[in-house]
């Protein structure tokens, strides 16, 4: 295939650069003709050879160097990102151009005995148009052998199951957990934009298979910053490499079918670890009564937690479902302005060890920073009416598409301390003009109590105009601020063109999650929790293509919850449902009503 990339490559040049000259030199009586551009560079760099061959044994373990040679100039592209070395050595292999060639030295003894592949990746480009040169390997033994086993692989962000890109995967020749953050691997790889992977040149022995994020290109794994994936059980390759092998085929990175059509033998779930060490890492004053304390772990332990300006009922703790922070809400009325908050509390935090032992900590919190007035070089105007200085503001959220499963939303400043829901009028008009009053529920929010959903008894029918008045009082906070009379209408989305999709589910057995999102899996359009067999309703959805996503939701309380190393705890488990044809793409064209079947027990196999 390279001589036939060479041989056009001539012919081109060949044929076109006589037209050129032709045209510069016989033509330059015509001065009103512009220049042409000539015909463009579009064929990647050949390599001619390479000093010494790939796999070569033997290769010196010092003064070692790996020329290759092109036919053209070329330059090498983020190196620190492309290039590097498997097993990898603690200094990173020296790369430099040399004419048309491009030499790599290493800058520290290499192993007896070992198998190397050093990765070019995509870094190779020719010097005039940037055309890359594939995604170069070169593997070479400083033993007698080369080792020539391989593992093909998928990576995926386990929240979202995206490809995880450009992630390293390291084999271990040990299974000890500790080895990732303190030994190199003994073979990495990096996946593609598919979350692809090869691990290439392996020993027909046990390894433990990692991924790490290796924000810093360490190739260790380095919590908390960096995610984390593992393979649960030991794994020994038993595919040799092997030149024309689907998993070795090159893809380019637009050629999605090409690339997914290429053979996985495991797949590894990237996930995030929550801090095991428990200290406090923020304390601040969001407002002039409300204080936050942010814990690194769940669950802390609080022994003891004092105000020393406050006595223990004047002020109010609050905490978020997984109770890893603390809202403090001062409630004493009577105070006209607060100073200077000192927290005193006493916990169990984590030594240099990870081992809890109670702990005493202060925090000295100033009131946080007024905003800045406004210039008075404003135009002038009519005046604005001022507000009296008890109301009490919040936002009335009503979203059409969604109110039918969400209900309305009352999002607060502060938590109440009074609500009068006999006060509150909820109607409905039927198309006829016939107006009913309607029974509803209110009720907080599992992880912030100062949000409200309030909700019909019955449910919301198309054609019909709602209307929601909450008179003057009705609310009060903890700091006796009322509210003003607000009133609101809506009704049900009306466009014909909107699709309606419903999801049958069949044999579940447990806790999930199950999401209608976007096919980037940054936007959530409805979600469900269920817990038996039930019927789904996802309507007023535009044209367009949708996923589903659904989450072994295994201890029910609602979040995905990530994985731990140390205990060999994957996180919880994400998966598409996926159409008989193995898409997991839905496209929902306009004005259709679609049922899909979904079978939990056929996607999580319980």
């Amino acid at each position: 295939m390279r001589e036939l990339y060479r041989f056009f490559k001539i012919f081109v040049i060949a044929i076109f650069l006589p037209l050129l000259f032709l045209f510069l030199y016989g033509g330059c009586a015509n001065t009103a003709t512009p220049p042409l551009g000539g015909v463009k560079d579009t064929i990647p760099p050949i390599l001619l050879k390479s000093l010494p061959d790939s796999n070569t044994i033997n290769f010196p373990l010092t003064s070692g160097k790996i020329t290759l040679q092109f036919d053209e100039y070329v330059v090498v592209k983020e190196e620190q990102k492309n290039i590097y070395l498997s097993p990898p050595q603690s200094k990173r292999p020296i790369v430099k151009i040399r004419g048309k060639g491009i030499v790599t030295t290493f800058p520290e003894p290499l192993d007896s005995g070992r198998t190397y592949t050093l990765n070019f990746g995509e870094s190779i480009q020719d010097n005039n148009e940037g055309n890359k040169f594939y995604q170069y390997t070169f593997p070479f033994s400083t033993g007698s052998i080369i080792d020539s086993m391989m593992l093909a692989g998928t990576l995926y962000y386990a929240e979202t199951l995206l490809p995880a890109h450009n992630v390293v995967v390291a084999a271990y020749e040990d299974s000890a957990d500790s080895l990732l953050t303190t030994q190199l691997p003994a073979a990495v790889a990096k996946s593609d934009a598919f979350g692809y992977f090869i691990l290439r040149n392996l020993k027909r022995a046990p390894y433990s298979i990692y991924a790490i994020e290796d924000l810093n290109y360490n190739f260790m794994y380095d919590p908390p910053a960096e995610r984390v994936a593992f393979l649960d059980s030991i794994f020994i390759p038993s595919t040799p490499l092997e030149k024309e092998m689907a998993e070795m085929i090159a893809v380019d990175s637009k050629d999605t079918l090409l690339a997914l059509s290429r053979p996985s033998h495991i797949e590894l779930y990237l996930f995030k670890e929550r801090e095991e060490r428990q200290f406090i890492k923020e304390a601040h004053r969001e407002e002039e009564r409300m204080a936050f304390l942010s814990f690194t772990g769940p669950n802390p332990q609080i022994l003891k937690f004092e105000i020393e300006e406050l006595d223990s009922l004047s002020y109010r703790l609050e905490r978020n479902i997984v109770k890893d922070s603390v809202v403090v809400w001062v409630t004493d009325t009577t105070l006209s302005a607060i100073d200077t908050l000192t927290l005193n509390i006493e916990y169990m935090k984590s030594d240099s060890l990870g081992a809890l032992s109670p702990f005493e900590e202060q925090f000295v919190l100033s009131p946080p920073k007024k905003k800045r007035e406004k210039d008075d070089k404003e135009p002038k105007g009519p005046a604005k009416p001022q507000k009296r200085e008890d109301l009490l503001e919040f936002k009335l959220v009503i979203e059409p598409t969604l109110v039918e499963q969400t209900g309305i939303s009352l999002i607060f400043n502060s938590p109440l301390s009074k609500m009068v829901q006999d006060s509150i009028l909820f109607t409905e008009k039927s198309p006829r003009g016939d107006i009913e009053k309607l029974e509803f529920t209110i009720e907080s929010d599992t992880l912030w109590s100062r949000i409200n959903y309030l909700k019909p008894k019955s449910k919301f029918r198309a054609g019909f105009d709602y209307n929601l008045l909450l008179p003057q009082g009705v609310f009060k906070d903890i700091y006796r601020h009322t509210n003003d009379t607000i009133e609101k209408s809506f009704t049900l989305p009306k466009d014909d063109k909107l699709s309606l999709l419903t999801l049958e589910i069949e044999e579940v057995t447990g806790d999930y999650i199950v999401e209608l999102t976007n096919v980037t899996r940054d936007k959530i359009f409805r979600s469900y929790r269920v817990n038996r067999d039930t019927t789904l309703s996802f309507p007023y959805l535009s044209k367009g293509e949708y996923s589903i996503k659904i989450v072994e939701d295994l201890n029910g309380n609602g979040v995905i919850d990530s994985g731990n190393l140390k205990l060999k705890k994957q996180p919880e488990k994400v998966r598409l449902y996926a159409l008989p044809d193995g898409n997991s793409v839905i496209t929902l064209p306009e004005s259709v009503e679609i049922l899909q079947r979904v079978n939990i027990k056929d996607i999580f196999g319980r």
